[in-house]
C-alpha cells in the first residue's frame, strides 16, 4: 500500500519535470502526460478498493513536522477523481492544444497541478499540506499566465491572499491543538476568540480555493484568456474539490460545527449569496467562458451552503454536489472549447444553429447543462435535492431562517435552468451563422471526455444513492436511512418512468404519420367563413383599430405600455449594473488595493535585501534572539 501511494504521489511530478526539462521530440510530451495521467488514474482505482492507510515519517519534531501521509474513504475517492479529470483533460489537450506557444509548460503545470492536488488530498501533516498548497498556487499562476500575465496576477492576489489567511489559521488551530497532525485530536469547540478566529481565517482559505463570495472574481477574470482545459481542470474541478474537501474538514474535523449556530448561519449565508450572485451575473453574460465561469462560482454556494448546515443530509448533498460539479462543470467548459475551436469564438451572438453540426459536443453539452440546472434524473438533481431536505430540517429543529436558504437555493437553480435555455438557443438550437463548411464535429480525442463526463452525469443521478451516497459518502456522514428522509427520491423508477413515457411517445408519433387527417375552413356559428367573413385574427385585429373611440384607447395603452416597457428595462439595466457593481467589480477593486498594499510592502522590505553578506547575518541573529526570547517567555 505504501509503494501504491508513494508512485501515486511522485507519478505527476515526475512527468512534469521530464516535459518541462528534458527536450522531447514531436509528440513525446503528449505521450509522457497521457502515460503519467493514466498509470496515476490506474493506482487511484486500486487506492479506492484499499482500507484506509497511515503512514508517518517524523522530520523535524520540535516544529510537529512529519511525511505523514493518511487516506480515508472520502479522500480516496476524490483522489481517484482528481486522477479521472486529469487524465480526460490531457486526452482533450493533445489535439486542442496542439501547435500552440509554451506547450511544454502547459503539460507541466497540467502534471504538476495533478500531482499537488494528489498531495493536499493524501497530506495528514499541516505543514506537508501547506506545501503542496502552495505548490498548487504556484502551478494556478503558471497556467493562468497561459492566457494573460494580468489575470495571472489577479488570480495571484485574490487566492494567495486567502492562502495567507488560511497559513496564518492553522499557525492558531497548531497553537491550540498542540499537535501537527491533521487528525488523532478532538475538534475545536467555537467557544471563545481565538478558536473563531481561527476558524474563519481557515474558512477564508477554502473559499478562496473553491472561489466563493468574496474571492470569487478570479474565476472570470481568467475565463476570458485562458486554454479551455485550464479551466476544466482548476476552477472547474480540482479547486472546487480541494476547497470543498477543505472546508468540510475545517467544519466537523478540526472544529465542532453546531447546528444553527451563529456561525453555521454565516456560512449558509455566505453560500446563498455566492448561489444569487453568481447566477444572477451569469444570466448577463454575452461571452460563452465567462456565463460558465460564474456558474462555476455559483455552484459552490450550494457545497457551502449543505456544508454550512450542519444537517448530515445536507452535509452529504454538499459534498455529493461538490463531486456532481467537477463532473458536469468540466463537461460544460470541454464542450465550450469545441465550440470555441471550430468557430473561432466565445460570443453567443455569433453563434447558432451548431446542434446539427456538432452532434456529439450538443448532446454532452445537453446533459451536463441539465445536470447542473437540476433536471431529474441526472446527478445534479441528486445533490441539490439532499441539500433543500437538509435545509427543511433545520425547519423542522426551530431554525427560523430555513425557508430563506431554501428560496435562494431553488431560485437559483431555476435562473440556472433559465440561463442555459438561453445558451443552448443562442449556440445550438439558434439560427445558423454563415460559419462556411468548416464547422464539423471535433476530433475524437476531444469529444471522448466529453462523452466519459455525460454519461458520468447519468450514472451517478440513477445510481446515486446504491453507488455514492451508500458506499462512499455513507462512512464520511451519518447518514438517516432512505425512509427517514422527507422525501425519499428514487432515481431509478424516475428513470424508467421517463424510459416509458419517450417509448410510448414515439409509438404514438410513429403511429400518427399513418393517419389521414380532413382538413376544412373555419365556421362561425355553423356558416363556413368566406372572403367577406374574414374574421381571422388579423382581419378581427384590424377592425378593431379602425373604430374611433377603441384607436384613441389602443393608442393611449399603447404609449403607456411602451414607456412601461421602456422603464422596465432601464430598471433591469440599473439593477443588473448595480449587481455587477457591488458583487464584482467592488470585490475586484478591494483586491487591487491589497495587491498594491504588498507591492508597497515589498518595495519596503527590498531595502533590506542589500546583497551584503555581514547584513544577512546581523537579520538571521536578530531573528534568532527573538525566537529565543518568545521560548523563554512562553
Amino acid at each position: 500500500m505504501l509503494s501504491l501511494v508513494l508512485w501515486l504521489l511522485a507519478l505527476p511530478f515526475l512527468g512534469a519535470i521530464v516535459s518541462l526539462i528534458f527536450p522531447v521530440r514531436k509528440g513525446w510530451r503528449e505521450a509522457v502526460a497521457f502515460l503519467a495521467t493514466l498509470y496515476a488514474f490506474i493506482l487511484a482505482m486500486k487506492m479506492v478498493v484499499k482500507p484506509p492507510f497511515f503512514f508517518s515519517v517524523p522530520i523535524f519534531s520540535p516544529l510537529g513536522f512529519g511525511f505523514d501521509l493518511r487516506t480515508s474513504t472520502l479522500s480516496s475517492f476524490l483522489v481517484l477523481f482528481v486522477a479521472l479529470i486529469g487524465f480526460l483533460t490531457t486526452i482533450y489537450s493533445i489535439v486542442y492544444y496542439r501547435g500552440r506557444e509554451r506547450e511544454k509548460e502547459f503539460y507541466a503545470y497540467l502534471l504538476g497541478s495533478v500531482g499537488a492536488s494528489i498531495g493536499v488530498l493524501l497530506a495528514n501533516n499541516f505543514i506537508l499540506f501547506i506545501f503542496f498548497w502552495g505548490l498548487l498556487l504556484l502551478f494556478l499562476y503558471g497556467l493562468t499566465s497561459l492566457g494573460s500575465l494580468s489575470s495571472a496576477s489577479h488570480a495571484m492576489t485574490v487566492v494567495g491572499g486567502a492562502d495567507l489567511l488560511l497559513l496564518l489559521g492553522i499557525l492558531i488551530l497548531m497553537n491550540l491543538t498542540g499537535t501537527g497532525r491533521m487528525s488523532g485530536f478532538s475538534p475545536v469547540l467555537l467557544k471563545g476568540g481565538l478558536p473563531v478566529a481561527a476558524f474563519f481565517l481557515l474558512v477564508a482559505g477554502s473559499l478562496g480555493k473553491a472561489g466563493a463570495f468574496p474571492f470569487h472574481s478570479w474565476i472570470p477574470r481568467v475565463s476570458e484568456d485562458v486554454p479551455v482545459p485550464v479551466m476544466a481542470l482548476l476552477p472547474a474541478s480540482l479547486d472546487k474539490l480541494l476547497g470543498i474537501y477543505l472546508l468540510y474538514r475545517i467544519s466537523f474535523d478540526f472544529f465542532s460545527l453546531r447546528v444553527g449556530s451563529g456561525i453555521s448561519q454565516a456560512l449558509m449565508f455566505i453560500g446563498s449569496l455566492t448561489i444569487m450572485g453568481g447566477v444572477l451575473l451569469a444570466l448577463i453574460q454575452k461571452n460563452f467562458k465567462k456565463l460558465l465561469s460564474y456558474h462555476a462560482v455559483s455552484q459552490v454556494g450550494y457545497m457551502v451552503l449543505g456544508i454550512g448546515s450542519g444537517i448530515p443530509l445536507a452535509v452529504a448533498g454538499g459534498l455529493f454536489h461538490m463531486i456532481n460539479n467537477s463532473i458536469y462543470k468540466s463537461s460544460l467548459f470541454l464542450g465550450g472549447g469545441a465550440v470555441e475551436k471550430r468557430t473561432g469564438t466565445a460570443e453567443l451572438e455569433k453563434l447558432g444553429g451548431l446542434g446539427s453540426l456538432m452532434p456529439v459536443t450538443f448532446v454532452t453539452f445537453l446533459i451536463a447543462a441539465f445536470s447542473i440546472s437540476g433536471i431529474p434524473p441526472f446527478n445534479g438533481f441528486f445533490s441539490k435535492w439532499m441539500i433543500y431536505q437538509g435545509l427543511v430540517e433545520l425547519g423542522n429543529q426551530g431554525i427560523r431562517t430555513w425557508i430563506i436558504w431554501l428560496v435562494a437555493a431553488i431560485f437559483g437553480s431555476a435562473l440556472t435552468l433559465a440561463s442555459f435555455i438561453k445558451v443552448l438557443h443562442s449556440v445550438f438550437l439558434g439560427k445558423g451563422k454563415d460559419f462556411g463548411n468548416r464547422i464539423k464535429e471535433v476530433h475524437w480525442s476531444m469529444w471522448l471526455p466529453m462523452v466519459v463526463l455525460a454519461s458520468l452525469c447519468v450514472i451517478f443521478g440513477i445510481f446515486a444513492y446504491p453507488l455514492i451516497i451508500n458506499v462512499f459518502l455513507g462512512p464520511v456522514v451519518s447518514l438517516p436511512s432512505p425512509a427517514q428522509w422527507i422525501g425519499w427520491w428514487s432515481p431509478t423508477l424516475t428513470t424508467y418512468l421517463i424510459i416509458v413515457g419517450f417509448i410510448l411517445g414515439g409509438i404514438i408519433y410513429l403511429l400518427s404519420k399513418g393517419v389521414k387527417y380532413r382538413t376544412t375552413g373555419s365556421y362561425i356559428g355553423g356558416e363556413k367563413v368566406g372572403k367577406d367573413m374574414d374574421f381571422s385574427g388579423v382581419q378581427f385585429y384590424k377592425t378593431l383599430q379602425e373604430w374611433k373611440n377603441f384607436n384613441r384607447i389602443y393608442k393611449f395603452l399603447g404609449s403607456k405600455l411602451t414607456d412601461f416597457y421602456a422603464w422596465l428595462k432601464d430598471l433591469g439595466k440599473f439593477f443588473s449594473r448595480i449587481l455587477y457593481i457591488f458583487l464584482d467589480r467592488l470585490v475586484d477593486y478591494i483586491w487591487q488595493g491589497v495587491a498594491a498594499l504588498c507591492r508597497v510592502g515589498g518595495r519596503i522590505l527590498s531595502l533590506l535585501h542589500t546583497g551584503i553578506l555581514p547584513t544577512y547575518l546581523t537579520w538571521g541573529l536578530v531573528g534568532m534572539l527573538i525566537l529565543l526570547l518568545l521560548m523563554l517567555g512562553r
